[in-house]
């Protein structure tokens, strides 16, 4: 009877234990999930960043070309023409 009690008692500590390794992990896991949403938002607003500096590239390139012959001035019209289909095409979308 004194062996079976000692292992009930032995049984208690060890979920005692394992109770608390659970809720520290469940903290853990609540830390670990506000980080990830954290640094979500820190690479959405890398993305944003890099979007818009590849833009700017693109309007530079752009600018320098319409410094150039009337080809590329054409190639360049052509261009914003297709740019502002886009843009068109997105608001209507939006709307839908």
């Amino acid at each position: 009877m004194d062996e079976l009690l000692r292992k009930l008692q032995e049984t208690n500590r060890k979920m005692g234990r394992l109770e608390r390794v659970i809720l520290k992990l469940k903290d853990e896991k609540a830390q670990l999930a506000e980080t990830v949403g954290v640094l979500k938002s820190a690479l959405a607003d890398k993305d944003r960043a890099l979007d818009q500096v590849e833009d700017r590239i693109e309007a530079a390139k752009l600018s320098q070309h319409l410094d150039t012959d009337d080809v590329a001035r054409q190639a360049v019209k052509d261009k914003i023409d297709m740019y502002i289909k886009e843009i068109d095409e997105c608001l209507k979308s939006f709307g839908e």
